[in-house]
């Protein structure tokens, strides 16, 4: 608990148009998924039907990603208690403890201008830098490093802009004299369901991404070879070698949208299996990749038949 004459403080950052140039975006882009998806299920070739689908998802990130920036747009906040400094943004927030922080220096004593790559959007500026003086740096900011201030730690600082930078300051020097009343791990904290533990392993992502990756291309392939296919195509052979079973070339369908649903049905199963059997999870999940390998050589051995 924070002791009475001196609680703990929330500092709101400059203010930007960031969060409505954001919110924009994600308005325009989602509205612009919604009719790509309606002309999406209007079209009958397959190729248009794949590039409907690409434009699709661009979209889809687009609007994901712009809703993120609106929520750290509206969220950023500095929270300064005895513990440490709390960065809010999104749906994360970067704890900073009281022990580690050697100093808090206003952005123009920064001798030499640091190298930053960030996103830079009205005003609000998120991304990493490099100081010669200082080491690495997180930006949090929505200001010019000179009217910032830069809390420095051993290993990484950070760039935060709160529009009391004085008060801040004056908050900080009153809470380290007293001391914590916790003591914190430098750590980056997520909202669930981020914070699950399958979703923090990069093994996870991987894993799921690759799997993705082939059965899309696949039904890419699919599309843009299929106006050169015959209209008749041999699906299966006999033990010599020679064609028993013919189906018509639409069936090659079937290949990406079965592996889609082993993708679906492996991906829920090992985030469920995760905490208990982390190999099971993995073994789930690699599987699937198996899986689209071996509909990719089906396909191609049917396509080139």
């Amino acid at each position: 608990m924070e002791a009475g004459r001196h609680p703990a403080m929330s500092f709101r950052p400059y203010p930007t148009r960031s969060g409505f140039i954001t919110l924009a975006v994600t308005v325009i882009s989602g509205a612009t998924t919604i009719l790509l998806i309606n002309q999406l299920l209007q079209q009958n070739d397959p190729l248009r039907i794949f590039k409907y689908l690409i434009w699709m998802l661009v979209a889809l990130g687009i609007t994901g990603v712009a809703l993120y920036l609106t929520l750290v747009a509206f969220r950023l906040d500095y929270h300064l208690s005895r513990n440490g400094v709390t960065i809010q943004w999104g749906l994360g927030q970067q704890r900073i403890p009281i022990e580690a922080i050697e100093k808090i220096i206003f952005g123009q004593q920064i001798n030499t201008l640091p190298n930053f790559s960030s996103v830079n959007l009205g005003g609000l500026r998120l991304g990493w830098g490099e100081s010669s003086d200082y080491g690495p740096l997180k930006l949090r900011t929505t200001a010019p490093t000179d009217h910032s201030l830069l809390i420095v730690t051993p290993n990484v600082s950070y760039l935060i802009s709160p529009h009391q930078p004085q008060a801040f300051i004056k908050a900080w020097q009153i809470r380290r004299e007293l001391g914590p009343t916790q003591h914190w791990n430098a750590q980056t904290r997520r909202q669930w369901p981020f914070n699950l533990p399958q979703f923090t392993d990069p093994l996870t992502w991987w894993l799921l991404a690759i799997a993705a990756a082939l059965c899309f291309v696949l039904f890419g392939y699919i599309a843009l070879q299929y106006a050169n296919l015959p209209q008749a195509l041999p699906v299966h052979f006999n033990n010599l070698g020679r064609a028993d079973r013919i189906a018509n070339k639409v069936t090659l369908f079937v290949f990406p949208a079965a592996g889609t649903l082993v993708w679906l049905v492996n991906g829920v199963l090992g985030i469920l299996f995760y905490r208990r059997e982390k190999v099971a999870a993995y073994f789930l999940w690699g599987s699937s990749i198996a899986m689209q390998l071996c509909l990719w050589l089906a396909t191609l051995t049917i396509a080139s038949a």
